[in-house]
């Protein structure tokens, strides 16, 4: 996971200062899926389980939860003593569970839940983050990467009516990541990887998406590889025309919906294949035949949410199935 320190050094600091980040930490989407029935979505904040070593009590590892909540809710806490509980159960090892809070009410702040009475009960607590309490200019001062993700979700509920000052302070959010990145010396796959996460989380009006690539490409100096998303879903939609103007055309002369459908399908799988050439470096033309074998558009559709949080081209054909004993099918 990109920016997994940094996340938690801008969510609980003094959980991260126990962290011995020399050890390996270890992800566990598996069972986050398995045992909390959650998976992962392209948003800018998500829910993780990790397997982490502390440096306090002897250096155990401990099962670190992180749940993301963007709306009040009465049960909230009692939704948290369920996962801790059947994470430790699956686990047997003790469980640190911490709770992010994306909402707008200053008031809604869940910190725990005593089960019973005081002195015959189970009194769970957890820390939280309430991301309303940072302030822009706290944010825009603190060189946290992660800031850009939140900064990027108020200009996208401040402004989600206003497309063209969407669009202006979406470009002043990306030109100031450029600067960032350029400063910070970042790998490409981890500056694509939050400028990606900052472009999905404020989505623009077809119209003002244009007029931003415009904007950027005008710009001199930039790296195009920092922008990548925006010509990604780009080449995507211009894939996705094609296949339903072909569709239309095969349907006109065919007289009957198979030639629609099937043209929806071409269109899905055209703008596949733009995509995943755009975001794989490693994408080789021959894969793209086990992309032309689906027949099921709602099965296309939801690979492509599957390619926007893919690491690699290998790592996305094992997801969709097409990996054999942890080798890819050439």
């Amino acid at each position: 996971m990109e920016f997994f320190r940094e996340s938690l050094e801008r969510f609980c600091p003094p959980l991260a200062a126990m962290v011995d980040w020399s050890r390996t930490t270890r992800f566990l989407d598996k069972e986050l899926r398995e045992v909390l029935g959650k998976s992962p979505r392209p948003r800018q904040f998500v829910d993780f389980l990790a397997d982490v070593r502390l440096k306090i009590g002897g250096g155990k590892r401990f099962v670190l939860h992180v749940e993301v909540q963007g709306r009040t809710h009465g049960e909230f806490s009692h939704r948290m003593l369920f996962y801790h509980v059947a994470l430790f159960r699956r686990f047997r090892r003790p469980v640190i569970s911490i709770a992010v809070l994306t909402d707008s009410d200053p008031t809604w702040r869940p910190t725990g839940l005593m089960t019973g009475l005081e002195s015959m009960g189970a009194d769970f607590q957890f820390p939280t983050c309430k991301l309303s309490d940072f302030t822009d200019e706290e944010l825009e001062s603190d060189p946290n990467p992660v800031n850009f993700m939140i900064l990027a979700e108020r200009i996208a509920r401040r402004h989600r009516k206003k497309p063209e000052v969407l669009r202006e302070g979406k470009l002043r959010l990306l030109l100031r990541l450029m600067r960032f990145l350029e400063a910070k010396g970042y790998s490409e796959r981890k500056a694509i990887a939050l400028t990606r996460m900052v472009d999905w989380t404020i989505p623009l009006p077809e119209e003002e998406e244009e007029r931003l690539i415009k904007d950027i490409e005008q710009i001199e100096g930039e790296t195009p590889m920092t922008y990548l998303t925006s010509f990604e879903r780009h080449a995507m939609r211009k894939g996705l025309q094609e296949g339903l103007q072909k569709g239309r055309q095969e349907g006109r002369q065919e007289g009957r919906q198979e030639g629609r459908n099937d043209g929806l399908r071409d269109g899905w799988i055209e703008a596949l294949k733009a995509l995943v050439s755009a975001r794989f470096p490693d994408w080789k033309p021959a894969w793209n035949r086990h992309l032309e074998s689906v027949s099921d558009t709602d099965r296309l559709r939801e690979w492509h949410q599957l390619v926007m949080t893919a690491p690699s081209g290998v790592a996305f054909l094992k997801a969709i199935g097409k990996g054999r004993r942890g080798r890819v099918e050439s």
